[in-house]
């Protein structure tokens, strides 16, 4: 059961590296930073909505914007929890950043996840034997169907080569037990007609303003214009089965592991 105790942002806290932004704001002074109080409850509802409205741009760690990084603390502009609220809100027009009319509550879950470094750590798990984790991930769980875990299996899934990087393990096991809730939405399975009739379909890899990169089932990559395309459907459910009941917990603990280890290395 996640653990409803607050997170306040302390002078440990400050120590321990999460407001570096110190060092981006050119010396404005800590104290102009709120002391407020983050609910478990709030950081995961703000990492809910982070997921789903702006980590396509913001990336899944929070630092795929030159010079920011949301995890660390590092903004351009913001010191305080007002301030962070009114960019979201107002949005920044010259660097691309659309604004965004929030609910008051849905902008201190925001916050809270900011704040909390990105740790949704209040939701619990557990982690087994990596080598086991591996025998399940090439055997029962089947995942090298479709995944590539070090440079194996087939591209029709995100790889995995980086996931223990990438991905903190309460966010891994999200993605094993509630892949829909879990989706990122540069991976949602898009269905594509063009205007001479032509139907693609495949996982999104990209897309920009002027055109969608989307690879289909059989490896082929397809860059098609927007000018293009008559109909453009994107999945809301993930292609990838949920492990819930399908493995036993100790099962799950271990694949839990090796996608931890996961790191590029």
């Amino acid at each position: 059961m996640p653990i409803e105790r607050p997170i306040r942002r302390t002078r440990t806290l400050l120590l321990s590296g999460a407001f570096a932004a110190l060092a981006v704001l050119g010396g404005r002074a800590a104290a102009q930073v709120d002391d407020h109080s983050y609910s478990a409850t709030d950081i995961q509802a703000g990492f809910r909505i982070y997921s789903a409205q702006c980590q396509l741009c913001h990336g899944p760690g929070g630092d795929q914007i030159a010079g920011v990084n949301l995890a660390r603390q590092r903004f351009k502009r913001a010191v305080s929890d007002d301030d962070i609220k009114a960019t979201v809100t107002s949005g920044l027009p010259a660097a691309g950043m659309p604004a965004f009319r929030f609910q008051p509550a849905e902008l201190n879950s925001i916050v809270a996840f900011i704040r909390s470094g990105f740790d949704t750590s209040a939701t619990p798990f557990k982690l087994g034997d990596a080598g086991r984790g591996r025998a399940v991930f090439e055997g029962k769980g089947g995942c090298t169907a479709c995944h590539q875990p070090r440079g194996e299996g087939r591209l029709n899934a995100p790889s995995l080569a980086e996931v223990g990087a990438n991905r903190q393990p309460v966010e891994i096991q999200r993605y094993l037990l509630e892949p829909d809730k879990a989706m990122l939405p540069i991976n949602r399975r898009a269905t594509i007609t063009t205007r001479d009739g032509r139907t693609v379909q495949g996982r999104r890899l990209n897309e920009d303003s002027y055109s969608v990169q989307v690879r289909d089932a059989d490896q082929r990559l397809h860059s098609i214009a927007k000018a293009d395309i008559r109909t453009y459907d994107l999945a809301r459910t993930s292609g990838m089965p949920s492990y819930a009941g399908k493995l036993s917990e100790g099962e799950l603990a271990d694949l839990m592991a090796y996608l931890v280890s996961l790191k590029g290395n």
